[in-house]
């Protein structure tokens, strides 16, 4: 490769140092003024590779303590479509320490758009939530959430730091029972960009969800964005049906 960025290289021996366990999970690394000193770059050049590594979820920063190996190769993150799951059980499926950090909160009117989903009024108040989720302190989803505010009374009092579908299920005692989900691909704007700490050219996944409770009510409409470098979705097709479209025979 010409012209190889010098934070590429030291990347790349990292990711050779990790392959060939010259490292353990657990293990501390050199420090950023040592790696500078053996490549003969600039601190912050080494800092580049190290903060790839970390959003490769190979290497985590542990404050005041150093940067140690988090895994030998990239987790994958995977979100079923079978069932109504967190994202906290994604990331810890992959391995990974799971955070939430809210954004925003409060209570908004809900526009036609918002009261048709929710199955309510334009003008019906709603629980607004503005959440990142992270992974061993990556971000990796952005979600918007909508509830039905004379369900979930009191919500904003407690902590939404966590779980939001635990919370239903055991401060309301609500059971979740189904949800319908539409997804696409898109190249988000410059604010989301900077809260998913995504370079220009890295694709997300949206989400669109509405979640119905055990008696029929839509409980929650969100849309997610995913990091399109993180996420990979899963899903079970049954059997393919044949059109009555007839097929020819070449002549």
């Amino acid at each position: 490769m010409p012209n190889k960025p010098k934070y590429v290289a030291i990347y790349e021996w990292l990711s050779e140092q990790i392959k060939n366990q010259a490292y353990k999970p657990g293990d501390k690394i050199p420090n950023e003024n040592d790696l500078a000193a053996m490549f003969k770059v600039h601190r912050m050049t080494v800092r580049q590779a190290i903060d790839k590594l970390v959003s490769d979820h190979m290497l985590i920063r542990k404050r005041s303590q150093g940067t140690f190996l988090l895994s030998e190769k990239k987790p994958v993150l995977v979100r079923s479509l079978e069932n109504i799951s967190t994202y906290y059980d994604d990331i810890a499926a992959a391995g990974l320490q799971p955070a939430y950090s809210t954004i925003e909160s409060g209570i908004i009117a809900a526009d036609e758009s918002l009261a048709a989903s929710l199955g309510l009024k334009p003008g019906d108040e709603v629980v607004y939530l503005h959440r990142l989720m992270l992974a061993s302190e990556v971000p990796l989803v952005l979600e918007k959430s909508f509830l039905p505010a004379d369900l979930f009374p009191g919500i904003l009092d407690l902590n939404i730091n966590t779980m939001l579908y635990k919370i239903i299920d055991d401060v309301y005692n609500m059971k979740l029972m189904h949800s319908r989900q539409e997804i696409g691909a898109t190249m988000p704007p410059d604010k989301e960009r900077k809260l998913l700490r995504i370079p220009d050219n890295c694709p997300c996944i949206w989400v669109e969800s509405v979640v119905y409770n055990d008696k029929g009510r839509a409980v929650e409409f969100s849309r997610a964005l995913h990091r399109g470098d993180k996420y990979r979705f899963k899903c079970s097709i049954g059997q393919y049906l044949c059109s009555d479209v007839a097929v020819q025979a070449k002549p």
